[in-house]
């Protein structure tokens, strides 16, 4: 069954269910292969590449830095940013940082409660 080259349609119920049993058994098929020779990218990034992610410039950057509209973790120089969090600050749609520190306080308090 293995080699068999004909289409779906010309097999009878019971080739049929050995093919699936086979795709189920041997569901390498299925799953994506591990890709090598990946190396794990790191949490802290600095400013080059945070502009790649955002497609802002550095200039741009800097700027959000000091009027506190995106996330970062040291505002100095090297300026570096979290890479998960800059990620989830892009998905929310670029909030201020102080709109999701506002987020974040009320949802505590309603965690509290």
């Amino acid at each position: 069954m293995q080699q068999d080259k004909r289409p779906l349609f010309t097999l009878t119920v019971e080739e049929f269910m050995e093919l699936n049993k086979t795709i189920i058994v041997d569901d390498r098929y299925l799953r994506p292969e591990p890709k090598k020779n990946e190396v794990e990218k790191p949490e802290i990034i600095y400013s080059e590449e945070a502009a790649l992610i955002t497609n802002y410039t550095k200039s741009t950057l800097y700027s959000k830095v000091n009027r506190g509209e995106i996330p970062y973790i040291s505002g100095g120089k090297p300026l570096t940013f979290s890479r998960s969090q800059l990620s989830q600050w892009m998905q929310d749609g670029r909030p201020r940082v102080s709109e999701m520190m506002a987020s974040e306080f009320l949802k505590f308090k309603k965690d509290t409660k």
